[in-house]
């Protein structure tokens, strides 16, 4: 469960969260909406993840249900469980107070990846949220999003793309927490400056990143199903291709040096 107040009326929440070009300005590259309790929300990050969920209720300014299909399949024997998002919205004095409930998770320690997962995930997503609708609504967005896949220990790989071979940033971030000022700059001479949104070393940096319209960044170093990778993502607003496709080609420099080349690279998406 999470909660956070956004600046923003409740009937752009309800649209962040339940119109497809909406609400790929900031969660999915890619989403079609079927409207309605017993409609659809199919969402796409490219050709790695696409999933469809399945509208449950549909309550327009207060309260959406739906399923969550990035679930693990359940093996031979073990009873499936039926995941469920919650999102309830309230206004007061123009503002929105949005929480989630995202419930059904099952027991046990392989549950514990996927929980551990999406409570991070929905840290990160839910800020990009409020972000968005303080500061970019309405516009579209780029995306810059590679992923390397890393072998070993996921704390060190961690160390390495946020230090001194890497982004550079860790001497900077020393202390830090949501709201801190950082900026640092990397190996390819880009330059990052903002504000800090999450810092959970080793695992989790987002930050908003002012220099680039005020985009905003996240470095994740990710577990799942036994493999272990290393993201970096920004959703930018306002930003040329050209600026966007040098930052994404100075990240795979980066990741190619410190982890080895792969065949496909994650690009970057308008």
């Amino acid at each position: 469960e999470m909660q956070l107040e956004i600046e923003a009326p409740v009937d752009a929440v309800w649209k962040a969260l339940t119109d497809g070009p909406d609400l790929a300005r900031w969660f999915p590259l890619e989403a079609k909406v079927t409207p309605g309790a017993g409609g659809s929300i199919w969402q796409a990050w490219g050709e790695m993840f696409a999933a469809t969920s399945q509208i449950e209720i549909w309550e327009p300014l207060k309260r959406l249900r739906t399923t969550w299909p990035f679930v693990h399949t359940p093996a031979e024997g073990e009873e499936p469980c039926r995941v469920l998002v919650d999102y309830f919205m309230e206004s007061t004095g123009g503002k929105t107070v949005l929480r989630i409930v995202h419930s059904g998770f099952g027991r046990g320690a392989k549950w514990d990846a996927e929980y551990d997962g999406v409570s991070r995930g929905w840290a990160f997503e839910l800020r990009g949220l409020r972000h968005y609708l303080e500061h970019h609504r309405g516009e579209d967005r780029q995306v810059v999003w590679c992923i390397r896949p890393v072998t070993g220990d996921l704390g060190e790989a961690w160390n390495r793309v946020m230090g001194d071979e890497g982004l550079r940033a860790l001497s900077q971030l020393e202390g830090a927490k949501e709201g801190t000022p950082y900026k640092f700059t990397s190996g390819d001479g880009n330059t990052f400056e903002g504000r800090v949104g999450l810092f959970v070393p080793p695992r989790q940096f987002a930050a908003t990143v002012t220099n680039l319209n005020n985009a905003w960044m996240r470095v994740e170093a990710e577990s799942c199903s036994g493999s272990s990778s290393i993201w970096l993502w920004a959703s930018t607003y306002g930003v040329s291709r050209d600026r966007v496709e040098s930052i994404k080609q100075g990240w795979d420099a980066m990741l190619d040096r410190l982890f080895g080349k792969v065949a496909t690279p994650v690009g970057a998406n308008a």
